[in-house]
């Protein structure tokens, strides 16, 4: 009997010691689990953040452009009275006077150009509802159908964005009457 009461001393002694030790590895177990959990918390928050800064980036620089580009609608304006200027200066005017003038359209056409405000350029080419806007369609034997003629108010476009489209006149073929309504 000693025997038997040896054997399941042993057993009970060995079933504690597995128990110590699972209740030992429990913690562990715990502990690494917290670490996985607190470890992606991290990570998250750190991709959230790098999404938040080139998010605000993006608006930021969203938000100068669309600034640049309602200052400069503005300014274009004063390209225009410039050219008007300069357009209606008399033949008879003073030689320093009218120099002036075409001396600030020509500085303010290089700040525009400098800042990336570009003329569209329209004369003789086809017509493009992106770029141009037809005020007027004239009877023209000479240009294609579709050919710009001429300009009320020059488009320009800045950074490959359209600004102000260019305000045109637009060539068509005459209609062919016929002879009954030419007697008519």
């Amino acid at each position: 009997m000693s025997e038997e009461n040896d054997l399941e001393k042993e057993s009970v002694e060995e079933e504690l010691i597995e128990e110590n030790i699972q209740d030992d590895l429990d913690p562990i177990e715990e502990v690494i689990k917290d670490r996985d959990n607190y470890k992606s918390i991290a990570q998250r928050a750190q991709a959230d953040l790098v999404n938040y800064r080139t998010r605000a980036a993006q608006e930021l620089e969203e938000t100068r452009r669309n600034l640049k580009m309602s200052i400069f609608h503005r300014v274009i304006s004063v390209a225009d009275d410039l050219s008007r200027a300069v357009d209606s200066i008399p033949e008879d005017s003073d030689a320093q006077w009218s120099d002036g003038v075409k001396l600030v359209l020509r500085n303010f056409e290089n700040f525009l150009d400098i800042e990336g405000v570009k003329k569209i350029e329209s004369l003789g080419a086809m017509f493009d509802p992106n770029f141009h806007e037809a005020l007027m369609y004239e009877d023209d034997e000479v240009n294609d159908e579709g050919t710009i003629i001429s300009i009320i108010q020059e488009g320009y476009q800045i950074d490959d964005k359209l600004l102000r489209p260019a305000r045109v006149v637009v060539a068509k073929r005459p209609e062919i009457q016929t002879e009954q309504e030419q007697e008519e």
